[in-house]
C-alpha cells in the first residue's frame, strides 16, 4: 500500500480510512506479505505492525514537486519509479484517489474517495480544477480495479466517468466493533456546559454558513441553550467568510472553534455533545456520522442520498438553512440509531485483501 501520497492532519476521513487499513489488514492477510511505502517524514508518523516498511528517502515537499511536475509536464518520477519497482509488489493500493507516479510498475487498484468535483468544480480553487482533471482520469484509467467508499461514489464513477461496473466494488467505510473490554472515551475538557458539536474542516461545501445562520436565529429566540463547538482544519474560508458571519451574527460568545485535534480529542468532544451536527451539501460516505453513532449521540445530518443509504433516519434529516426543522430534530430522542448495521473496519479490510488478490492474479 502506497502512502505517498499522505499527508498527516489534512485529509480528515481519507486518513481515518488509511490507519485503519493499515491496522486491520495484518489480520487478514494470511500468508500474503503486506508492503507499506511510505516516505521518510510520514515513516514518524505511522506505526504498522504487521507490515514491512519501505521508506523513500525523500520528503513531502519533493513528493508534492514531483506530483504537480507529473500533472503539467512531461516530467516523470523515475526516482520513486526505481523505488517501487524494489519494493516489487505483485499488486499496490492506492488508497488516497490518485496513482503516483503516473508509471508506477505493476498492478494498481485504486480507492476513489472523492469525487466531489464532478458535481461542484466551483467549490475549487484554481489549482484543484486544473489539477484533478489531468490525474484523476487517468488514474481511474490506469487502475484494474477501483474501490468506491459508497454506493453513492460508485454509481457516480460508473455514469459520470464511464467506468465499467464490473471495474468498480463498492467498500463502505466502517467502524470499529463495540467492545465491553474498551474504556469509554472521556469527555472532553475543552470544552464546558452543553454543546452541539460539528467536526469538519471549514471547506465551502461542508454547512457552515447556513448551519451558523440557523443557529444564530435558535439563540437570539432563547430555543436553544447549548454553545456551538467546531472542530477541524481552518481553511482560508474561516478566515474571510465564517469569522466576520459570527460577528454579524453576534454569535462569537456562543461558537467555539478548536482547530484540527488528535483523534483522542474527538472523542472525548462525541462523549459530551448534547448533538452532533452535519450540515454538509455533499458527502462520499460521511464518516462523521457512524462515529458519532458509536459513541451513542443523536445526530441532525443535511438530506443527501448517501445518509440514506448509511441508514439515518429520515426524521434525523434536515434542511439546515430552516432553524425550524434544525430545533424540531433536536428535540427528537436519542441516542440516534441507524437503520442498519454499519460495516466494521475489519470487513473493509477483508473485502479490500480479496479485491487485491483478484487483482494480482489477474495479471
Amino acid at each position: 500500500m502506497s502512502l505517498l501520497s499522505l499527508r498527516p492532519g489534512r485529509v480528515g476521513g481519507a486518513e481515518t480510512y488509511v490507519r485503519a487499513l493499515v491496522r486491520h489488514l495484518p489480520g487478514v492477510a494470511g500468508g500474503d506479505e503486506l508492503v507499506l511505502v511510505l516516505d521518510r517524514e510520514v515513516d514518524r508518523e505511522v506505526d504498522a505492525p504487521g507490515w514491512r516498511k519501505s521508506v523513500l528517502p525523500m520528503g513531502a515537499r519533493a513528493l508534492v514537486a514531483e506530483r504537480i511536475l507529473e500533472a503539467y509536464a512531461p516530467w516523470r518520477a523515475r526516482a520513486v519509479e526505481r523505488f517501487l519497482r524494489g519494493v516489487g509488489a505483485k499488486v499496490t493500493l492506492y488508497p488516497q484517489q490518485s496513482i503516483f507516479p503516473r508509471e508506477a510498475p505493476g498492478a494498481a487498484v485504486l480507492t476513489a474517495v472523492d469525487v466531489q468535483h464532478l458535481f461542484f468544480p466551483g467549490n475549487f480553487g484554481l489549482f484543484d480544477r486544473t489539477f484533478r482533471p489531468r490525474v484523476y482520469p487517468r488514474s481511474l484509467e490506469r487502475a484494474r480495479h477501483v474501490i468506491a467508499i459508497s454506493e453513492f461514489t460508485r454509481r457516480t464513477l460508473v455514469e459520470r466517468c464511464g467506468l465499467p461496473p464490473g471495474k468498480v466494488t463498492a467498500v463502505p467505510f466502517g467502524v470499529e466493533p463495540a467492545d465491553p473490554a474498551r474504556p469509554l472515551p472521556k469527555p472532553t475538557a475543552l470544552v464546558r456546559g452543553p454543546y452541539l458539536y460539528y467536526p469538519a474542516a471549514t471547506y465551502p461545501h461542508k454547512g457552515h454558513e447556513e448551519l451558523l445562520a440557523s443557529y444564530a436565529e435558535l439563540r437570539k429566540r432563547g430555543a436553544l441553550a447549548e454553545r456551538l463547538v467546531l472542530s477541524g482544519q481552518r481553511t482560508e474560508l474561516w478566515e474571510k467568510r465564517l469569522l466576520p458571519l459570527l460577528r454579524t451574527l453576534r454569535i462569537e460568545s456562543d461558537v467555539v472553534h478548536l482547530g484540527f485535534l488528535p483523534y483522542a480529542e474527538v472523542q472525548g468532544l462525541y462523549a459530551a455533545a448534547s448533538a452532533v451536527l452535519f450540515p454538509t451539501r455533499f458527502e462520499g460516505f460521511g464518516l462523521p456520522v457512524l462515529e458519532a453513532v458509536e459513541h451513542g449521540r443523536k445526530i441532525v445530518t443535511s438530506r443527501l442520498e448517501v445518509f440514506d443509504e448509511i441508514g439515518v433516519p429520515r426524521s434525523a434529516q434536515i434542511d439546515f438553512e430552516r432553524p425550524a426543522e434544525l430545533l424540531a430534530a433536536l428535540g427528537q430522542p436519542g441516542p440516534t440509531r441507524l437503520e442498519k448495521a454499519p460495516a466494521t473496519w475489519r470487513d473493509n479490510a477483508a473485502r479490500t485483501i480479496e479485491i487485491l488478490r483478484r487483482a494480482a492474479r489477474d495479471q
